[in-house]
């Protein structure tokens, strides 16, 4: 298994890696139906100007984990994910570490929808993530942890 950054790609894998990204991804169009748009014409022109990236990891050619990441004043995990045949086996982990130390924090901002909050409720209890708010902002409830902007009522 090898880790890689998108941005750091060579130049003719780069394209590669971004559809093999996209296809892992593309789940997101259930909740947000702009998913392709956004991922296209948003995240990755930021990532050409370094204002994100996404850590990933291969198994051969197929997306094991990854996480998509914001590191400007806002320091966020925008896309968090872990291969379903890939899971219980310490991934999350090594994505999540990885993670922390790009953002260089250990409590970034994530937002991750009410009907998906057990499935993140080990990594939440472990890192001690705290819910700040919640939000109906966007297509689902969402609840959103580690904002220090964001007073919890």
């Amino acid at each position: 298994m090898e880790r890689y950054v998108l941005s750091k790609m060579p130049d003719k894998n780069f394209s590669k890696a971004v559809l093999a990204i996209y296809m892992q991804t593309s789940y997101n169009h259930n909740q947000y139906p702009e998913y392709l748009k956004w991922f296209y014409t948003v995240n990755l022109p930021r990532i050409l100007k370094g204002e994100r990236d996404i850590i990933f990891y291969l198994d051969g050619l197929e997306v094991v984990s990854l996480s998509t990441l914001k590191n400007t004043d806002e320091k966020k995990i925008c896309t968090l994910l872990v291969n379903e045949d890939y899971r219980k086996k310490g991934y999350s982990k090594q994505i999540l570490e990885d993670s922390f130390e790009y953002l260089e924090t250990e409590t970034p901002l994530i937002t991750i929808p009410t009907s998906r909050l057990d499935e993140f409720n080990k990594i939440i209890d472990a890192y001690h993530w705290k819910e700040t708010a919640r939000t109906d902002e966007y297509y689902s409830e969402e609840v959103i942890f580690n904002n220090p902007k964001i007073l919890k009522k």
